[in-house]
């Protein structure tokens, strides 16, 4: 697997753990899970703000990963040829950006 592409999904996971607090009764409560039960996802606020910092600076070293010209050719700033993209990692970067930014601002939207 590509470096962007585990950077990418690592960096969307956290933004999962880092939301938990949040959006986890907002789903359980859509599942029909009563509210007494709810109580224990409460206590993972704590992990909002670190949680944060570290999606935002794993999809950082994604991007990085992903759109960084390949300087080991001397030549490759005059003869540069169009490389080829990779999609996958692509729609898994721009959808982890996404994913993320609504995550950790849903709390302040309820």
């Amino acid at each position: 697997m590509d470096k962007a592409k585990i950077t990418g999904i690592l960096g969307i996971f956290a933004a999962s753990i880092g939301s938990i607090c949040c959006v986890g009764p907002v789903i359980l409560t859509g599942l029909g899970i009563g509210t007494g039960v709810l109580s224990f996802v409460r206590s993972f606020g704590f992990l909002h703000i670190p949680m944060m910092i570290l999606a935002v600076g794993l999809l950082g070293t994604a991007f990085f990963f992903h759109f960084k010209k390949n300087s080991s050719n001397p030549l490759a700033e005059c003869c540069e040829t169009p490389r080829s993209e990779n999609k996958t990692a692509k729609i898994i970067l721009w959808t982890g950006a996404v994913l993320t930014i609504f995550l950790f601002s849903f709390p302040y939207f309820i």
